[in-house]
């Protein structure tokens, strides 16, 4: 007996075998293996030996502000015919937040409900716990990349700004991993999350050092360590970024990025090839631009330490 459920509707989830048999019944005739059927609220539960009815305020409160009827997608249930019940097996949060929503309108919900589950309840038990454990596994998760089209026509501010700047320089997407060719993003998610920093201007900012130092076309111009290395400057330099983009437009125009990446690596072997890369420029623009060392590695370390304290971006 769900406790949340009472507490929350003021209703008794308590079974009614003839009503589940009856709403069932023609489905069953025609030996389906799953049907979407309206089940009454009072009907569902959730079986605590691998489920917990404990959710948070605002887990619940997430539900009920983001409700959406014309999204609101079935909940998962196993018919427990003995009692007149259906476990769910996914959907417990939104079974509960209908309630909070509108519990006179939400007398029903929408259930798949699984009619070729095992009838020994043993078997049916550990079927369950495995529904529950692990949906949704056989659905592969979608990538930020495949989500692209979809977030445009929602209008999201960090996909148009990357839709905008694709326009303006011409580079690609791919969703698979490895070398790059020529004006080819090394990540599109690292990408998107940089337009999301000042604005888009940050992401600017790295595409007109990429461009006029022609790393737009050479191999990995845009790859994920060359992404980051100028982002880095672009934060750490904040007072300074004109003359910092005039400087590196001008110096890696002379090398390529595997060059880039090869001094890096060379100079500091204990980092991260992309943290390397990292302070290798640093040193460039302290060197020769003759502005402030903002970071410095400790011998044989792993790590970069932080000197100066740079402007909070993002």
């Amino acid at each position: 007996m769900c406790r949340s459920f009472e507490v929350i509707s003021g209703k008794k989830n308590k079974g009614d075998k003839g009503l589940l048999k009856g709403l069932t019944k023609m489905y069953r005739d025609a030996k389906y293996s799953v049907a979407i059927i309206p089940i009454p609220v009072e009907l569902l539960e959730i079986d605590t030996r691998y489920q917990t009815e404990v959710r948070t305020d605002r887990s619940l409160m997430y539900l009920v502000n983001n409700w959406d009827e014309n999204k609101l997608l079935p909940l998962i249930g196993v018919p427990h015919w003995e009692e007149g019940k259906v476990y769910l097996v996914d959907g417990y949060g939104r079974w509960v937040a209908s309630q909070m929503v509108d519990k006179e309108k939400y007398t029903d919900l929408q259930v798949l409900l699984i009619l070729n589950a095992p009838n020994n309840a043993e078997e049916r038990l550990e079927f369950e716990a495995e529904m529950y454990a692990y949906q949704n596994k056989q659905v592969a998760r979608m990538t930020a990349i495949q989500k692209h089209g979809a977030m445009v026509v929602l209008h999201d501010k960090a996909t148009e700004r990357l839709e905008k700047l694709k326009e303006k320089y011409g580079f690609e997407y791919a969703s698979c991993k490895g070398n790059r060719s020529a004006s080819v993003l090394g990540s599109y998610s690292v990408t998107l999350n940089i337009c999301n920093i000042d604005d888009g201007k940050a992401a600017e900012f790295i595409f007109d050092i990429c461009k006029g130092a022609g790393f737009d076309r050479k191999p990995n111009g845009y790859s994920t360590g060359v992404m980051k290395v100028l982002l880095d400057m672009y934060k750490l330099y904040p007072e300074n970024r004109d003359k910092v983009q005039k400087y590196l437009i001008k110096e890696l125009r002379k090398i390529t990025p595997l060059l880039l990446k090869a001094r890096g690596v060379a100079k500091y072997p204990f980092l991260d090839y992309r943290l390397a890369m990292s302070l290798y420029v640093e040193d460039m623009i302290v060197d020769n631009l003759g502005l402030d060392q903002a970071r410095e590695v400790k011998e044989n370390s792993t790590k970069l330490v932080m000197i100066k304290k740079r402007k909070n971006i993002a």
